[in-house]
């Protein structure tokens, strides 16, 4: 375990804001659980989500979550990879519960780290009394998608993780703007067509997204009023590292047209 002095010098290595304490805290909680699973399973878990995005690609969003998919996991498979990482968390130091809140072929834990702000002497308007909570979800993976091996580092960690495809996750991010209008999904969208990802067909298909992903993207976000824009813009603002960028959200409609003219040059 980090003591409180080499988690704010790892954080300015990692160029964190450091007015973001406990989210740099969860960070650190995210790749410690991060090494502890990729060490315990056998190939069946592929890293996605924004999470994802931050830690590989590194985008400038904190995530909450850590997102799988698999190709053959069960209940009892999945439970038992959580209270592994549970007891070698504790290894680390850390005192966790876990629970679960399953649904269909999607698997759901939830480590709950007691008492962490307090050892680490975080104070935060988001804080809560049970703790840091982070979910770990895995649901099934789309069929002939590709996955791949990244290097993840940080915080003294540095390990090999098995990653579904950023094509995926494009194609995913497009399917989210479409049915939750969510200010984090607009940010990884943005992020995407900067970076020009090119979204997976196969897995669009299987999502029926028929028309061409670049106007499809235009039409959703044109579909998203104003208002709530500038709602999900407010959301999201403390998960940035440059809080301005909130405007990103606010003139999305201006924003991803623009984007999209530049990915097709």
């Amino acid at each position: 375990m980090l003591n409180y002095e080499n988690l704010v010098q790892q954080a300015k290595l990692r160029e964190l804001p450091l007015n973001k304490i406990r989210t740099i805290l969860r960070e650190y909680l995210q790749i410690l659980t991060l090494k502890i699973l990729n060490n315990n399973h056998h190939n069946e878990l592929y890293f996605t989500g924004g999470t994802f995005l931050r830690l590989v690609f590194q985008n400038k969003r904190f995530s909450e979550d850590l997102d799988f998919y698999y190709h053959q996991m069960n209940r009892d498979r999945f439970e038992n990879l959580m209270e592994k990482t549970a007891i070698e968390l504790k290894r680390y130091g850390f005192n966790t519960e876990v629970n679960y809140t399953h649904w269909d072929n999607n698997f759901v834990g939830k480590l709950i780290f007691k008492e962490i702000e307090n050892k680490y002497g975080v104070v935060s308007e988001y804080s809560k009394k049970s703790g840091i909570m982070i979910k770990i979800e895995a649901s099934k993976y789309y069929e002939r998608a590709e996955c791949k091996s990244h290097i993840i580092s940080g915080f003294g960690e540095i390990f090999p993780c098995l990653c579904a495809d950023k094509s995926v996750l494009f194609s995913d991010k497009i399917d989210a703007i479409r049915k939750k209008n969510r200010g984090r999904d607009i940010y990884d969208l943005i992020f995407c067509l900067v970076n020009k990802f090119i979204p997976d067909k196969d897995v669009l298909s299987i999502l029926d997204i028929k028309n061409e992903p670049l106007e499809f993207i235009l039409e959703s976000i044109s579909k998203i009023p104003s208002e709530q824009l500038s709602r999900q813009a407010k959301i999201l603002q403390p998960f940035l590292f440059d809080e301005s960028e909130i405007k990103l959200i606010e003139n999305a409609h201006t924003v991803i047209l623009e984007l999209i003219e530049n990915y097709q040059r």
